[in-house]
């Protein structure tokens, strides 16, 4: 399972035969099942790949506040008010309160 908290810090995807991939490598393998794997492909390349790597954690790292968003650790610590309102309403819990699992 994949927590809320580290799918909000990185993009993360679960592959058919159940890997979870990560960060660059999850647009690549995108770009690749949607036919437009090629503009992706030089991340393939060891340095230009630690490169994309690089920059892509500085975008997620920075991504909310960037876009007039917050903070990471504000988004998260609303999201839990949240859910523990709503448990508090409903008197139970909820079931996607640490991490969701989409089926496919």
């Amino acid at each position: 399972d994949i927590s809320y908290e580290l799918a909000m810090g990185r993009i993360h995807a679960i592959t058919t035969n159940g890997d979870i991939i990560t960060g660059v490598q999850v647009f690549r393998k995108l770009y690749e099942l949607i036919g437009l794997g090629h503009l992706y492909a030089i991340t393939k390349n060891p340095i230009i790949g630690a490169l994309a790597e690089k920059v892509y954690n500085v975008w997620a790292d920075n991504r909310l506040r960037m876009t007039g968003r917050g903070e990471l650790a504000d988004v998260i610590k609303e999201r839990d008010e949240r859910i523990r309102a709503k448990q508090l309403a409903s008197g139970g819990a909820d079931d996607c309160e640490e991490s969701c699992k989409i089926e496919w």
